[in-house]
């Protein structure tokens, strides 16, 4: 028995540290070219503007499921773009089973009126949910370039016209699609909503931009961003095989060639999770889509040696969510490596563990700087504090996940329930939004609830065979869980 779990312990604690690496890797990278990156995702003119050119015809898709608080707003959004009015069409890609559809047909002759063409697209079932959505408004488009917006986001007004006619962002032809920044609809206020933003800030601020610069494959996030029609056709489109259906493109469109290309200059703000119930369901999804992006992709990836610029990075990327497992295997396995491994070989390992345990809060200090422009003292520390203790916290969740999308190919795409936002005379409150679209708690609760009680006992177990000080990590793991477990007791985590 102890040599399994040393064994095991020592496994989860390497695989731990060479993602933590990886992690490392990239912020020294970010620290040393931080000007070159930030240059990276800056507007810049690639040629000389042509007022007499005429400007590609642009599809505007907006795929909406049951969005009633929301579907008002991001029409009439999308329809004040000031990109010359006969250049874009709009598609509500519209697979709504409430009032929602009624909603964006009033809506409808209202945009109309401005001259907008614009078309509502109701399907007979939801067959491959959001990609299937996307691919039916493909075969009604002949544009060049398809913009894709949730139903949560709110782009300016000049974001056409700023990525395609001003900045001409798709001059290079190898570019498959343009990125925005996702920013907030919401004041980004209290320590959960601030924990929840930290770590998307993180991937826009420092990630992101730093893959770009380094040669790297860039990823479309979903929303937020323009295609580029050829790309999408060249890599074999939208596919449903997995739930996170843009992460899985993004990889398709690289091995063939294509490049993304990220502005962080321009920023699309959306809302976040609405609760922790919420924010667990979009955390799972994400979670499995990515273990099925890399069931699928992992192979092809490896043997790209003369697309890709490196394989391996890639590889961890799209294995990003693994962590979480990896976590929960160490604190499953956490008292016992304590009583019965070798004490060199665990200590050896604790001096390994370092790296775990600095490098993300590293890179949210990093983050915050970068964002803010300087350190914001107590009000930043407690941020990062909020933002780990969550992110722990999921541990339960995201593993299960991973594991349903290593087992199961697609699956159902849940909606996540985001801000409540009032949307004309449809105008729903806040509490009458989330009766509405309540999520029930799934499963994981009582597992988390479970962790958290075995985190407990295994803590006082060390405590009595006196191991006090390796007790600590033990609750400092439970009062983590236990965060999340209490917040999905809670209405909202404003």
């Amino acid at each position: 028995m102890p040599l399994l779990i040393s064994l095991f312990y020592a496994l989860a604690a390497f695989f731990a540290v060479a993602f933590s690496f990886v992690e490392l890797r990239l912020l020294w990278r970010f620290m040393k070219n931080r000007a070159a990156i930030r240059d990276i995702g800056t507007l810049k003119k690639e040629g000389p503007e042509s007022h007499d050119r005429v400007p590609p015809l642009v599809t505007i898709q907006i795929p909406l499921y049951n969005e009633r608080t929301t579907a008002a707003q991001i029409v009439r959004s999308v329809a004040a773009q000031d990109y010359p009015k006969g250049r874009f069409n709009i598609q509500v890609l519209d697979d709504s089973t409430d009032e929602t559809s009624e909603i964006v047909a009033e809506i409808l002759e209202e945009v109309r009126r401005d001259g907008i063409a614009i078309e509502q697209i109701c399907r007979d079932n939801r067959e491959g949910y959001k990609a299937g959505a996307l691919s039916e408004g493909l075969k009604r488009s002949d544009a060049e370039f398809i913009a894709v917006f949730d139903a949560d986001f709110v782009p300016e007004p000049d974001f056409l016209r700023r990525l395609i006619i001003e900045e001409q962002a798709f001059s290079d032809p190898t570019v498959a699609f343009v990125q925005a920044r996702w920013a907030w609809n919401q004041p980004v206020e209290g320590l959960l909503y601030s924990a929840l933003a930290l770590p998307l800030d993180r991937h826009f601020y420092v990630q992101k931009p730093t893959r770009a610069f380094l040669g790297h494959v860039t990823t479309f996030n979903g929303s937020g961003g323009i295609w580029r029609r050829k790309a999408v056709d060249e890599a074999g489109g939208w596919s449903a095989a997995t739930l996170t259906e843009d992460l899985d493109l993004s990889y398709r469109c690289a091995l063939r060639g294509w490049r993304g290309h990220y502005i962080r200059d321009i920023s699309v703000s959306n809302d976040l999770p609405s609760h922790m119930s919420a924010l667990k369901l979009q955390q799972r999804r994400w979670a499995k889509g990515s273990a099925q992006c890399f069931r699928g992709l992992a192979k092809g990836v490896l043997a790209s040696k003369a697309v890709l610029k490196d394989r391996w990075d890639e590889v961890f990327l799209l294995a990003g969510y693994a962590i979480h497992p990896i976590l929960l295997i160490n604190v499953l396995l956490w008292p016992w490596a304590v009583l019965y491994m070798d004490r060199v070989l665990f200590f050896a390992l604790q001096a390994l563990m370092g790296l775990v345990t600095t490098v993300v809060p590293l890179s949210f200090v990093v983050t915050i700087i970068e964002r803010d422009g300087s350190w914001g003292g107590i009000s930043s520390l407690r941020e990062i504090v909020a933002g780990l203790a969550v992110g722990v916290g999921l541990m339960v969740n995201n593993s299960v996940g991973q594991a349903e999308g290593f087992l199961v190919t697609g699956g159902e795409f849940a909606r996540t329930p985001k801000g409540v936002v009032e949307s004309g005379r449809h105008s729903i409150t806040a509490v009458g939004a989330d009766k509405a679209y309540s999520n029930p708690l799934h499963w994981t609760f009582f597992a988390e609830l479970a962790l958290t009680s075995y985190c407990i006992v295994g803590a006082a177990l060390l405590f009595t065979k006196g191991e006090s000080l390796w007790s600590l990590p033990l609750i400092l793991f439970g009062i983590c869980i236990a965060l999340v477990v209490r917040l999905q007791m809670a209405p909202r985590l404003a």
